[in-house]
């Protein structure tokens, strides 16, 4: 197929790693890709460009992608426009597929979550034939393996993402537990709504209520407004709850009543709201331990657990590391900005043997620091050092709980030494919240200081 007869895509994004990630991502996936970093230019290229797909931010300098929308359905009323939102954004999202935009997607998302709402957006127009963008077998919305326990996962996502019933994952902390939840969403009639997560650990109980069920003006010392909560934003869509675990026992009994009735109240308000939501729970505690011990109602879980998954640590499917290596290696060199790297066979073997108690997250973490920090191209044993001591036997470390949390600590001294202290960037360095970073540094007593 030669360029001038590709599928053309129009992407307008004003930050300029944002604009060429998605340039080059949807360039190697088949697509004539062309850009413009604010809305006028926009404009320019799609009266000039003709494209089949536009893919805009909603906040651009110049026009804005609500504006752009009017604009192009007015000059071309079957465009197809995929608009880009932040969390801050949603309503206006809302509004955009009101207008006539075919699909939103909100930051941060992945390189598989923007394949896939391309590709589905393609399909459903009858003019318009999608090009097979598909990789390999070995990746399915961002969760990549070709072990027989990554295919077995991947048949289970497929099968419930076919039902509205809840879904409980648990596993160990990194193991990729919101990807999966993220892909049965994106398999399921809902893959067109929002799909929403929130962190339970890293919010207290009042902040907590707030955000899933949103409270009144008035409701308490400084709600000034009327907050709309994650339960009405995500209507018709789902809603991941991660370490719902941690959630107080009087949030439990909330959370309950929302799943029996689907019905809810805000924070300070009367009225009886109806939520069509899809929930998704993770966590990474025995929830039957927690029951035993009263911190957790046994009707919640019952409730929740209707549809288990466990999200596979990746000791348990070693045969999927250069796989993924290489899918996180791509990844990264793209948000990066920085050259890919090659491994060689005992630098791959090494990695292999590693046991990984931080799972998938902490593979990650390491191979961006060695895009970051290596000088040549392809890296040898030499080069390659974990944050754990392998030499230890496991029965010498402790329990899982303590090695996960000695993981976790190490990592996020690493991460703050790195950025200077600077909590938002060691946060992205490390894949998480800064919400998250503040409850772990409070967590295990971390704080700035001269040797940070």
């Amino acid at each position: 197929m030669t360029k001038k007869n590709k599928i053309k895509l129009l992407v307008i994004e004003d930050d300029n790693t944002m604009r060429q990630g998605i340039q080059t991502v949807l360039g190697k996936s088949g697509y004539n890709v062309i850009a413009a970093k604010n809305g006028y230019e926009g404009v320019r290229l799609f009266s000039e460009e003709h494209p089949d797909l536009v893919i805009s931010d909603l906040k651009l300098p110049g026009k804005n992608g609500m504006e752009l929308l009017k604009e192009f359905l007015e000059k071309r009323p079957d465009t197809i426009m995929i608009i880009i939102s932040a969390y801050g954004t949603i309503d206006l999202a809302v509004n955009a597929l009101k207008l006539g935009a075919k699909d939103f997607i909100t930051k941060p998302f992945t390189i598989d979550e923007l394949r896939t709402k391309v590709k589905h957006v393609l399909e459903e127009n009858p003019i318009i034939k999608p090009i097979d963008n598909s990789k390999s077998n070995s990746t399915f919305h961002g969760l990549v393996g070709n072990s027989p326990e990554s295919k077995n996962l991947n048949r289970q996502i497929t099968q419930v993402a076919k039902v509205n019933s809840a879904v409980l994952i648990t596993g160990e902390s990194g193991t990729g537990k919101e990807l999966i939840a993220r892909a049965i969403h994106n398999e399921s009639i809902r893959r067109h709504k929002l799909f929403l997560a929130i962190n339970c650990s890293a919010l207290t109980e009042s902040l907590l209520e707030s955000e899933l069920f949103g409270h009144e003006k008035g409701a308490f010392t400084g709600a000034v407004k009327l907050h709309r909560g994650l339960f009405e934003h995500a209507d018709g869509g789902t809603l991941f709850l991660d370490e719902v675990g941690d959630i107080s026992l009087r949030t439990q009994a909330k959370l309950l009543r929302v799943l029996q009735q689907k019905t809810f109240q805000r924070v300070g308000g009367t009225e009886e709201i109806k939520t069509n939501v899809k929930i998704i729970a993770a966590t990474n505690k025995d929830l039957k331990k927690a029951i035993h011990n009263n911190e957790f109602r046994e009707d919640l879980y019952f409730r929740l657990n209707v549809l288990p998954l466990h999200a596979i640590p990746l000791r348990e499917r070693r045969d999927d590391i250069p796989l993924l290596i290489d899918y996180i290696n791509e990844k990264k060199a793209l948000e990066l900005q920085v050259k890919m790297r090659q491994w060689s066979p005992k630098a791959m073997e090494k990695i292999q043997q590693y046991t990984w108690p931080g799972n998938v997250r902490e593979l990650e973490n390491f191979l961006e620091r060695v895009l970051i920090f290596a000088n040549e191209e392809i890296i040898t044993e030499t080069e390659i050092y974990f944050d754990m001591i392998e030499s230890e036997p496991l029965s010498k470390k402790g329990s899982l709980t303590d090695v996960l949390d000695d993981t976790e600590y190490k990592m996020i001294i690493d991460a703050l030494k790195k950025t200077g202290g600077i909590k938002q960037r060691a946060a992205r360095l490390l894949g998480i919240k800064t919400s998250t970073l503040y409850y772990k540094m409070e967590k295990f007593g971390i704080e700035i200081n001269d040797d940070i």
